[in-house]
This record gives structure tokens, sequence and C-alpha cells, in this order.
């Protein structure tokens, strides 16, 4: 917390989340920060907090040391707070009402593999969140004949690097300028960058040898207080936050970890927050912060208590009844006068986010009610339509609500669970009742995989639909005779439909020329053909170079009953309609103007 000398404001750290793939060195980076700043602290050092470490100005001022031109320049912010469990799954749970709390992230993207699937899950996430980020091209040290050089600034380091070197930095930098443009971004390394309100800045860094970090926090606090002061504005009154994780503790039950982003929150304060069952209001039994390592004695006793806590901050809350308290909750202090607006607020954002509908449409389960929201709001954006959502396990009672969607359309017979469990019981009856769960924790890869599923669905509904139904399709007679009669053997070609076995065939005069008993290619029997494929075909009836003869076009005779239904249940398209087309029009022209109306 600190005062703003031009505008007289209270000011709190920027809430910060550190995102990319998997093995990018987000957890690398981020333990080379902490040690990095223990390392170039003069007055005070990062405090652990509950989910989160704390820098204070102190600290970012030595670790950016010269970048800050001895002192000649000085940031203002109180310091900077960092999500301690880097990944998108705690980005998502920090929000309020649908928006995101944290103020920034780093985009952390490994140099050596560019652009990953989590790094565009992230991507998104970011974009559609509006939340401002830096990337850091990480790993820099891996790159072909780096040199390290940890007592020169970055862009000192760089320059002493080979052209190889060099080229090998700048060829990622373009696969990432060339994949931000796809979300209409705009990325170019921070030394290059006049105007940071429109630019990404991309740091290269190295968790090894620490190259980097300094730039990567200045840029950072810059930022920050340069573009988002009025989100950084600290009111002293009743504390706002986020839940970021339930979780159980030895010796004190069911507890909260809570991210305050605006005002304080007190021993015995009164506080609401979303529940599975609905608002949950209690009361603080006890506020607590992580002792330093050196002070733990006993694994059970790891927390020290504290009377107050003040935004931006990571604390542990314990209280009565929190057994069903969600992750992802927006969490409000609240009077006696204050708490049915919040009340209200929490039973909005529930209704926004939570579906449960009679009508069609996929099961959704979510570990958090952050990533939840993330994926309903992917899901509605692909136009999947949603009959069931809500957070916890996948359970027996979400197999029976799937198969009654079932009922109403195949593809809806499905649940989608992201990064949650499922039940042994729930897994047995959905294999019993035939209902898969898809299961991933990254949520476009969940939503291609269901649209995969539903193309499967339609296909399978389409040939059950063709079970029975003769199929139209043209073919030309190629010039190759191998068998003259009885059955007639010659090589055809497909130009358009399905071409399948026991249908007989006419020509533009609508005359029977033959039936074809079989298709073969290389002396092995085929069930069907398709376009362009050049197959001989077995055919009782005609006799070569007499009824049928080379460049002859002919077409499967479908009947009539079959054509309608063919074209009132829309069961066909492409290449096959037109064939269908071509038929109608000798029928119409040779039998009556009105066949298969």
């Amino acid at each position: 917390m600190t005062e703003d000398n031009n505008s007289k404001e209270l000011m709190r750290s920027p809430i910060t989340v550190i995102l990319g793939h998997v093995d990018s060195g987000k957890t690398s980076l981020l333990d080379k920060v902490r040690g990095t700043a223990v390392q170039a602290r003069e007055t005070g050092g990062i405090t652990q907090h509950i989910g989160a470490s704390f820098f204070p100005i102190d600290t970012v001022t030595a670790l950016c040391g010269k970048l800050l031109g001895d002192g000649k320049k000085s940031l203002n912010i109180p310091g900077i707070l960092i999500i301690d469990t880097p990944g998108h799954a705690a980005f998502m749970n920090l929000r309020s009402r649908g928006a995101s709390t944290a103020n920034f992230s780093i985009l952390v993207i490994d140099v050596r593999r560019g652009i990953q699937p989590q790094t565009v899950e992230s991507l998104r996430i970011l974009v559609r969140n509006k939340v401002p980020f830096l990337i850091a091209a990480n790993k820099i040290d891996r790159l072909p004949g780096w040199r390290s050089y940890p007592k020169l600034s970055l862009v000192q380091s760089l320059k002493k690097q080979s052209s190889t070197t060099q080229d090998a930095l700048q060829t990622v930098i373009y696969e990432i300028m060339a994949e931000l443009s796809h979300f209409n971004l705009e990325p170019e390394r921070y030394d290059k960058i006049k105007n940071f309100a429109k630019k990404i800045a991309i740091i290269p860094t190295s968790a090894v040898t620490g190259e980097g970090i300094p730039e990567l926090f200045l840029v950072l606090a810059t930022l920050t207080e340069q573009y988002l002061k009025t989100q950084l504005a600290l009111h002293l009154d009743s504390g706002k936050g986020v839940v970021l994780e339930v979780k159980k503790e030895v010796g004190l039950g069911t507890t909260l970890d809570v991210i305050l982003f605006d005002g304080i929150i007190r021993n015995n304060s009164h506080i609401v927050l979303a529940g599975k069952n609905g608002v949950i209001s209690t009361k603080v039994r006890a506020l607590l912060l992580p002792k330093d390592l050196d002070e733990i004695r006993d694994p059970r006793n790891k927390f020290g208590n504290v009377n107050e806590a003040i935004a931006a901050i990571g604390v542990k809350i314990v209280a009565p009844e929190l057994e069903d308290a969600i992750a992802g909750s927006s969490l409000y202090v609240v009077s006696e006068e204050s708490e049915d607006e919040a009340v209200k607020k929490i039973e909005d954002e529930l209704a926004s986010i939570l579906v449960e509908t009679d009508d069609a449409g996929v099961i959704v389960k979510a570990d958090a009610l952050g990533s939840l929201e993330a994926l309903v709001n992917f899901l509605r954006d692909s136009s999947i339509q949603i009959r069931f959502a809500a957070v916890g396990d996948v359970t027996k009672k979400d197999i029976y609500q799937a198969s009654l969607a079932k009922e109403k359309d195949k593809s809806f017979g499905i649940i989608l669970a992201f990064r949650t469990i499922v039940l042994e019981d729930a897994q047995e009856e959905g294999n019993r009742l035939g209902i898969p769960i898809l299961q991933s924790d990254i949520i476009y890869q969940l939503s291609e995989e269901y649209q995969e599923y539903q193309y499967k669905v339609q296909q399978e509904e389409e040939e059950e639909a063709l079970k029975d139904i003769i199929r139209p399709s043209k073919i030309k007679v190629l010039p190759y005779i191998f068998r003259q009669c009885k059955p007639c053997i010659v090589g055809v070609e497909v130009l358009s439909g399905v071409l399948t076995p026991k249908v007989d065939l006419i020509n533009r005069d609508n005359k029977i020329i033959g039936h074809l008993l079989q298709i073969q290619d290389r002396g092995e029997n085929l069930p069907k053909a398709e376009v362009s494929n050049q197959v001989a075909v077995a055919l009782k009836g005609p006799t070569a170079g007499r009824q049928i003869r080379e460049d002859d076009e002919l077409w499967v005779n479908v009947p009539e009953t079959h054509a309608r239904k063919i074209l009132a249940d829309k069961i066909l398209s492409g290449s096959e309609m037109d064939a269908l087309s071509e038929l109608i029009e000798i029928k119409r022209r040779t039998v009556n103007k009105y066949w298969a109306f």
C-alpha cells in the first residue's frame, strides 16, 4: 500500500499471473525470480502470502538495479503480487462477476518450441478477459551458441551473441508475432517498442542464468503503474476478494485461499460467497498467513494468525460452513446493511454461469467457478448448446442428465469434464448407458473433441438413415472390357454420388441396362465406390459392345419413394444430390413431370 504523490490516492499492488504451456518454464522462472529477489534485496524482501508471493517495491527496485539509472528513476506502486500457482486454472479463478481480477499476466513461451496448444489457450483467455500481458521468451540459454553475461543488461548481452544465436532468437520472435496477429495483437521485442500502449512487449529471459529477469520486472512495474492506476486504487472499506482454492487443512477443516483485491478483511468479519447449494454466509474465525520456512517446526503448525489483511494480499480464511464453497467465487466482506446486496451479487453471478434447463444440450462439469465460466463462454461462442453446467465431480446424476439429453439428440448424450474427477460409479453407469465422458485440462481441446464427436454421431445417423435407401450415383463406362456377358464385366469411373452393389442402372432414356452385381478393385470386392474411383463392375443383363459401350453414362435407378425420402429428410448432399438431380430430370422427361414431387 502506498500514497501517490500526485493523485493522493491509496494504491495497491498489481495482481499478476504467470501463464504458458506445460514445461515452458513457468515454475522455474517464478523460482528464479524469488531467488534473485532474495539475493538482491536491500530493505525488506519477498513475503510469502497464501497462494501468492509479494515483492515489495524496494525489492523490485533492487532487482532492476542499474536499469533504473542508479536511483534517478523511481517506481510508485507498493510492489507486485505474483500468484504462486502458474497456469490458466489459477487465472480463471481470479474473477469477480465476470471480469478478471488479475491486473496483468506474464505469458511464458519456450524459445525452442514456440507457440504450443496451451499457449493458444492462454492467449484466448487473456484476450477474452481483456487482461494486459507481456511475453517472457524463456530458455534463451538453450539457444544454439548462447553465451551468458549476467553482469550486463539484456540488451548488451544480446549484442554480444553470435549472428547464429541472434537469428535463432529472432526467428522465435517472428513466430510469436505471426501467431498473435491472429488475435489482432502487435508484439515486438521490448527494447524496440516506442509506445507500450499499442504493442505487446516480448522480453527474452532465462530461468537458469537470470538474464532478462530485471528487465521483466521493470517493464511489468512500469506498465502497471503507468496504465493501471485507476484499477489499482485501494479503498479502505469492506473487502472484496476471490476464492482461489478450497482446501482441507489438518486441524482447521475446510479453508479458503483468498486473493483480496480491494479493501480490508478482519477476524470476525462477516463474509458471503458462492457454494454448490447457493450463497454461503458465515463469519471469519481466523485469518492466516504462512510462517517463514525457518519458523515451521511442525507441519501442522505452518500458519500464523493475523488480525486483519489489506489488499492486495493472499490470505487463508478459516470459518464454519465452508464445505460446499466453490473455488472461483467472489467473496464480499459485509455488514448487516450491505449483506442483502452482496447476496444478490453472488446469486446473479451463479445464475450467469450455472446452467440447469430442460432444453437439449450437453452436460458440463468443471473444477471451479472460474474455469466453468470460461468453458461455458467458449462453448456458447462455438454455438454448442448446454443443458446443465455446474462445479464438482462427475456423478451418476450427471450420467442420467446426459441420458435424458440423448433422447432428444444423440449428440447431446455426453459429458464434458474440465479438470474434474469422474466418480467410479458414474463411469460404470456411463459405460452401461453408452454416455461418453470427455476429459481435458485445455478448454478449446475439449470443445474440438466434442465437435469431432458430434460429426461422428452425425455420420452414424446418416449411415443409419441410408441403410435401406438406394443411393444415387452416375458412372461412365471406360474402355476396359474384362468379360462380354453372363455377367458383363467392364471398367467404370464414378462421376458423382456413391455407387453400391445390388442396384439397377439406367441410361439417359430411362432404359434399364442391367443389374449391378459386384464392385471390384484388383480382384477385391468393395462395398462401395466414390467419386473419381475407377473400378470393375459385374453387370447382369447386358452384353458389352451391344447394350453397353465405352463412354456410356449410366445412373442408379433410385425408386421414387426413396427419392422423395432423400429430398424430404435432406439426408444427402454434394455430388450425391447432383446425381439425384440428373436422375429426377430423366424421370420427369420420360415418366411423368411430377416424379418425386
